[in-house]
């Protein structure tokens, strides 16, 4: 009997070739071919280890302005951001109790002086009367001498004698008035002196009080705060004004004891301040010799250069040198992301491609640490690895 229909005859001929022979396998796919990527072996090598404190940009110089004085501010010359200059005013206080109190010494002053030209007429009065006492009694002593010679002849009577020895006695007794007047008056010139002087003193401080009501600049500077307004009362040590040296910044930092011994006054750190724009290698100018019991760190302070972007206040990093390390590194060409994990194409003596998972590190702009995952040694996928895939075979791979 003769099938006619050709597609059942085939289907009825399956099971008996299956029972002649077995089924060849299929054959295994070739891997996919990638070429022009480029592939290195990665070696170690050795980075200088840093480690990372933080800090604050403070002027150099800074100071705030107060009074020595209590008055009312009647004008103040500068706002947040003026330049000033040394000696320029910034503030002035009402001073008409002090003008009062300095026209009051000025007029005990001219009193004084007025009584001192009174005195010293008297003095000279008083000298011309001494003077002529003096001569009086110089005539008496002689009359007397020669009365005494003609008394011990008997020229003259007794009487007469004793006329000549009271005129005499007069004559002394009027020089030792004059002396004592003169005296007088001496102490009196002493006592206006002493009153002028102590005019003079205290004029001199009433000007100095006065010129406290004027408050200047004591350095070229920037005013960055403003603490009063015109018509507030100005106090001792109440801050009216704080002033910073333009352009002279450092940077302080706060770096943990167990940090500080490589720090040496002079010894650069590499710093950055980030709101400035700033990314410096700056000296160390001050390590303070004192420590915070608190918080067991020292201040440590770096000059930075002056540019006009730096303002107090500003945050900024800098690096502590913390010896060296040996570390691996990738381009960051080499690292695909998938998700929360990162790996790498590491490829075999058979030129094949596979992709391994990696624990990084730190990263900088083209490189990044790898801190497991990889030997050294091994060749890697180092551009072109977005276009890799898992057992490809790399040809054509550039080094």
């Amino acid at each position: 009997m003769r099938l006619k229909d050709p597609m059942l005859a085939a289907l009825l001929a399956l099971p008996l070739l299956a029972c002649g022979r077995e089924p060849t396998p299929p054959a295994a796919p070739a891997p996919p071919v990638v070429r022009d990527v480029a592939v290195g072996a990665i070696v170690s090598s050795t980075v200088d280890e840093t480690s990372e404190v933080t800090g604050t940009v403070k002027a150099r110089r800074s100071t705030t302005l107060s009074s020595k004085v209590v008055g009312r501010i009647t004008a103040l010359h500068a706002q947040e951001g003026t330049t000033v200059r040394t000696g320029q005013v910034l503030v002035e206080l009402d001073d008409q109790e002090i003008v009062s109190q300095l026209r009051r010494a000025e007029a005990g002053l001219r009193e004084a002086e007025a009584a001192l030209t009174e005195i010293d007429r008297a003095i000279a009065a008083a000298v011309a009367g001494k003077t002529a006492a003096e001569a009086q009694r110089e005539l008496a002593v002689a009359t007397l001498a020669r009365y005494q010679r003609l008394l011990d002849r008997k020229s003259v009577a007794p009487i007469e004698y004793d006329q000549v020895a009271a005129q005499q006695k007069t004559a002394t007794a009027a020089v030792e008035r004059a002396d004592a007047e003169t005296q007088v008056v001496q102490s009196k010139r002493t006592q206006v002196l002493a009153r002028i002087e102590a005019a003079k003193a205290e004029i001199a401080g009433i000007q100095v009080m006065r010129g406290y009501t004027k408050i200047a600049a004591p350095f070229d500077g920037v005013v960055t705060v403003k603490q009063m307004e015109v018509g507030g009362l100005a106090a001792p040590g109440a801050p009216l004004l704080t002033i910073e040296a333009q352009q002279m910044y450092w940077l302080e930092l706060s770096v943990p004891d167990a940090q500080l011994a490589p720090l040496k006054p002079g010894q650069s750190m590499r710093s950055v301040v980030e709101a400035a724009g700033l990314a410096v290698t700056a000296p160390i100018g001050e390590v303070l010799p004192a420590a915070d019991p608190a918080t067991r760190s020292t201040l440590v302070r770096l000059n930075l250069p002056a540019d006009p972007r730096l303002r107090s206040g500003q945050f900024g990093r800098a690096w502590i040198p913390a010896g060296q390390r040996s570390v691996l590194a990738v381009p960051r060409t080499a690292v695909i992301d998938r998700g929360q994990l990162q790996g790498v194409y590491v490829v075999g003596p058979d030129r094949i491609a596979r992709f391994r998972l990696i624990r990084t590190g730190p990263q900088k702009a083209s490189e990044v640490e790898v801190l497991s995952g990889l030997t050294s040694g091994e060749q890697v996928v180092l551009k072109g690895a977005e276009r890799v895939t898992d057992g490809a075979r790399i040809e054509a791979a550039q080094s």
